[in-house]
């Protein structure tokens, strides 16, 4: 095999490092973790959760590390296409409201979001609108377009 035989025995008679046997005890804990959270964590979370339930204060880099060498499947994070059309100059809306939350009246202002969920292979779309007065949604819609809100 042309292998030097001072190798071949250091091989044969290497016994693990102390970093070694805690990198191996390490992996075996993300793995639970792994297997715990349905592949939904990352290496930030996992590390935060060795802190917490192991009592093992790691670096994210490491836990990063440990889990590319465990060859991890990754949880799928398909996203919906991007549309790229703004109504406003140079795609910046202008900030007319300052941070100012908190509101002396009633329907003075309205806040509307929207955000995507995946059902099967397609995509909804959720736009709600919130008095920021009462804290509360007086108005959301479903669509299947991203571009099919229309209140009125």
């Amino acid at each position: 095999m042309r292998v030097n035989r001072s190798t071949y025995y250091e091989y044969i008679n290497h016994k693990p490092s102390k970093r070694e046997k805690e990198n191996q005890y390490i992996r075996s804990c993300i793995l639970e973790i792994y297997a715990k959270t349905d592949k939904r964590l990352g290496a930030h979370k996992i590390a935060i959760c060795l802190k917490r339930d192991y009592c093992i204060n790691i670096s994210d880099g490491r836990v990063y590390r440990l889990m590319k060498t465990m060859n991890l499947p990754k949880m799928s994070t398909v996203k919906p296409p991007k549309h790229k059309e703004s109504n406003s100059e140079n795609g910046v809306c202008k900030n007319i409201l300052k941070q100012n939350f908190n509101q002396s009246k009633p329907n003075l202002v309205w806040v509307c979001d929207f955000t995507y969920i995946r059902v099967g292979a397609k995509f909804y779309y959720l736009c709600a609108i919130m008095d920021l007065y009462a804290r509360k949604i007086i108005a959301y819609k479903v669509s299947n377009k991203i571009d099919g809100f229309n209140f009125l």
